[in-house]
């Protein structure tokens, strides 16, 4: 089913996920009219935030209408527009992992950026300028951890009647006290070293994931977290967490572009429900993700997995500097690997059983995404 650009119903849930091949965002309905967004990543064409650019296209107003944006980990696939993003949600409560948001980690992404002979990655430079204007505008900063409320909205206020809620679950109480201390040690040899890169503190536990309750309805917004088994780190832990939100959730944002490294089986038999919808976003780096056996295995996990782009770049083989001169100089600039346009999955619902269940799942596509079983990998 082709995408409409249509309003959602003040009393319809909707959950829109967008990702061009190299950067992911989500933009949440919770009802009448109040939006979430957890991420940001760039319109290839506009260059605009994608999730701006889609709101603005369906007549929402997200200098007013947008109540939250969560910024689940610094890496540059997620905050690509971040700043600006931020800059024109006005009303917004702004969230961040409690480590990155930490004076720690603040100190650590300050020193690289001002140091010109360093290498700056990872979303350094976007999280610098982000947090610059956050200082500027005097806008307030919530940290999010393991079984932190974010946002909470009484069912009188929204169409629909149900209360809404919207937790952290992670990154948990170990991997803050791990990554802080990592962010000290990092600090003198930052200032020592003439050359380096702005570090990955991984694997990614410090990655913020997100639980939207409405009514019965419970949503799980995977993020980057990865998996390692450990019972205090990344998935194991939020497993583990005994006095988590209740239910299971019928939707999940699958994380880390559906690779093994971020699955956990416990996830899938104690936090979903069976069949849930899931919904991920490829990465077109490298050797790409997901893999056919991410595909087999998710597919293997519910009927009802989609990609915001069903086919990936294809692999280049690297030219020699020789070769990559010849080609600037015939063609007098440069010459890019054609990305895959912005793709987005969309699900709504449009009606509730009076038991409080929404139901009536609706879901459209544009560009290239579409169902997970039709993704091509990257060849």
């Amino acid at each position: 089913m082709g995408l409409t650009l249509d309003r959602p119903d003040p009393n319809q849930i909707e959950i829109s996920v967008f990702g061009p091949g190299y950067g992911e965002s989500s933009a949440i309905h919770l009802g009448s009219g109040k939006w979430m967004i957890i991420d940001s990543c760039v319109d290839r064409s506009s260059k605009e935030p994608t999730c701006l650019k889609y709101l603005r296209s369906i007549g929402v107003k997200p200098e007013t209408e947008v109540l939250l944006i969560i910024v689940t980990h610094w890496h540059d696939d997620h905050i690509r527009g971040l700043s600006r993003m931020i800059d024109i949600c006005q009303k917004a409560k702004i969230c961040l992992s409690a480590a990155i948001g930490s004076k720690e980690a603040i100190t650590l992404i300050e020193t690289f950026n001002s140091r010109n002979e360093i290498a700056v990655g990872t979303g350094v430079s976007e999280m610098a300028t982000t947090l610059n204007l956050i200082h500027a505008r005097k806008r307030r900063i919530t940290r999010a951890s393991e079984n932190t409320r974010l946002l909470a909205i009484v069912g009188k206020e929204l169409s629909h009647g149900m209360d809404c809620a919207v937790w952290a679950l992670s990154p948990s109480g170990n991997q803050f006290d791990r990554a802080i201390a990592a962010f000290k040690d990092l600090q003198p040899s930052v200032i020592s070293e003439t050359k380096r890169r702005a570090p990955d503190v991984g694997p990614n536990h410090l990655s913020v994931v997100t639980w939207i309750s409405i009514g019965k309805l419970a949503l799980l917004m995977g993020a980057d977290l990865e998996e390692t088994g450990d019972q205090n780190l990344g998935w194991s832990a939020i497993a583990a967490l005994s006095d988590r939100p209740e239910g299971r959730a019928s939707f999940f944002k699958i994380p880390h572009h559906g690779s093994s490294n971020a699955h956990c089986e416990k996830v899938w038999s104690d936090l979903l429900m069976p069949q849930p919808t899931a919904i991920l976003t490829p990465w077109n780096k490298n050797v790409g993700l997901p893999s056919p056996e991410d595909v087999k295995r998710i597919c293997g996990l519910t009927n009802n997995a989609y990609i915001s782009s069903t086919r990936a770049s294809p692999h280049v083989q690297k030219r020699s500097p020789i070769v990559e001169k010849q080609i600037r100089e015939t063609f007098q600039g440069k010459l890019r690997i054609s990305e895959p346009l912005s793709g987005q999955v969309r699900i709504r619902t449009r009606s509730r059983s009076v038991d409080g269940i929404f139901d009536n799942w609706s879901v459209e596509f544009s560009n290239t995404a579409g169902p997970l079983a039709s993704f091509v990998p990257k060849s």
